[in-house]
């Protein structure tokens, strides 16, 4: 009996190791298994890893390759001699060009992402023509315009309007390509001008002889009859002498804006010519009487010297002087001021004169130079005219900044001494100010 529960005993303990090998030998196999899963998971890392490796490189090149073609459209708009406005389906502006910052005189950075009604809204004229082309889906080809930047400056453009599609035709935005045409424009005027001067030209050079002739003998006689006649007679007399004087003037002018015109250059000092002429204003005001006029001088302390015809220039000057006096009949002030400065590296004497006169509007500065054009009932319209050939005889510009009850500034521009490019400030705000410091 002891046996036999002992030979269970061993049965039951051999039963207990083949079932521990049993559970072994899974425990191998499932290793076995494990070890192979895990194999091959790392070989599909290493797969994956290669992909991603080669994933990133087509991605890296794909965003060189991007920035390249960015780099190269930047470019392309920065070379560009037109302005580029860029803006989405909602007007939100997404591309803004060199030369639109200049034309518009608006910062790039400034505008960017924004809308286009709110960003540009301060120019006038500008807005509206791709606001409307935005409402109608219609491109606009060449269209010239007038618009107005800050400080009452206006340009003359040409603009053209696109429509952007993307492959499936859908429209994702309007571009707009524009040029500014205002030196165009008014080289157009100046070539206009000197067609004028030249149909004056031939009228005065056949003329002027004829008229003169007997201008000088009714003068004459008229001097002589002034020496025997008194009361009314002389009073009569005296008005046909100052009448054929005043002729004989608009016939001078008339041949000085016709004939070609050699200047006397030499070298002088700008406030020197305008301190001549301001002594002729001075007798002016001491002829009519008018001692409510104030003459301010800011001459800038510079002693650089121009190459010019004094004569000419005083002349030109003086015409500007008494324009400024006659705006302002009841009284007022003029500023004269002088400024070295830079246009395009090359170094410029300005001269400026501000007066607090009545103003003139934006249709009659367009025709402020023109011969024969003026609003005085008794002026000749010559005066302005032959300031500005005399400005341009010394290769210098003649701009004028002016509104309604704003007083006029006239801004004159010569060259100025080349040997002094270093000691030359930059330009001034001169140009627009109507304002007296």
């Amino acid at each position: 009996m002891k046996n036999l529960s002992s030979y269970k005993s061993k049965i039951k303990q051999l039963n207990s190791v083949k079932e521990l090998l049993t559970i072994f030998d899974s425990f191998n196999t499932y290793a076995q298994k494990l070890e192979s899963s895990y194999k091959q998971l790392q070989e599909r890392v290493k797969k994956i890893d290669r992909e991603m490796a080669y994933t990133n490189e087509c991605l890296n090149k794909k965003v060189l390759e991007l920035d390249n073609q960015t780099r190269f459209l930047n470019s392309i708009l920065g070379s560009m001699h037109s302005g580029v406005i860029a803006v989405d389906n909602d007007g939100i502006i997404m591309t803004f060009n060199n030369v639109a910052e200049s034309t518009l005189n608006v910062v790039a950075e400034d505008v960017l992402g924004k809308d286009i009604r709110s960003a540009l809204s301060h120019i006038g004229g500008f807005v509206d023509l791709l606001l409307e082309s935005m409402s109608k889906n219609e491109k606009i080809d060449n269209l010239k315009r007038i618009i107005e930047i800050d400080n009452d400056v206006t340009r003359n453009i040409e603009s053209s309007i696109s429509i952007l599609k993307d492959d499936r035709g859908v429209i994702t935005g309007f571009v707009e390509i524009f040029h500014d045409l205002s030196e165009i424009c008014e080289l157009k005027g100046r070539l206009n001008s000197a067609s004028d001067l030249v149909s004056v030209g031939t009228m005065a050079a056949s003329i002027a002889h004829e008229i003169r002739n007997p201008l000088n003998g009714i003068e004459g006689f008229a001097s002589l009859l002034e020496r025997e006649l008194e009361g009314d007679s002389l009073r009569l007399i005296k008005h046909i002498i100052k009448g054929t004087k005043n002729i004989n003037k608009i016939v001078t002018d008339l041949l000085f804006l016709a004939r070609p015109i050699k200047l006397n250059l030499r070298k002088d000092e700008l406030p020197n010519i305008i301190d001549k002429a301001l002594l002729f204003v001075d007798q002016e005001l001491g002829y009519k009487g008018c001692r409510n006029i104030q003459i301010e001088k800011d001459y800038e302390n510079f002693d650089d010297f121009i190459y010019c015809d004094s004569d000419r220039l005083q002349q030109a000057f003086l015409n500007i002087l008494l324009n400024a006096i006659q705006s302002m009949p009841e009284g007022g002030k003029i500023k004269i001021f002088t400024r070295k400065s830079t246009a395009k590296d090359i170094p410029v004497m300005q001269v400026g004169f501000v007066d607090t006169g009545d103003g003139i509007n934006n249709g009659t500065i367009k025709k402020i130079f023109e011969p024969f054009f003026t609003t005085k009932d008794d002026g000749t319209g010559l005066g302005l005219a032959i300031v500005r050939k005399i400005i341009e005889l010394h290769d210098g510009r003649i701009n004028i900044f002016s509104g309604p009850e704003k007083g006029t500034t006239i801004m004159v521009n010569l060259p100025g001494n080349h040997n002094d490019l270093l000691s030359i400030s930059s330009e001034t705000n001169y140009l627009s100010s109507n304002v007296f410091v």
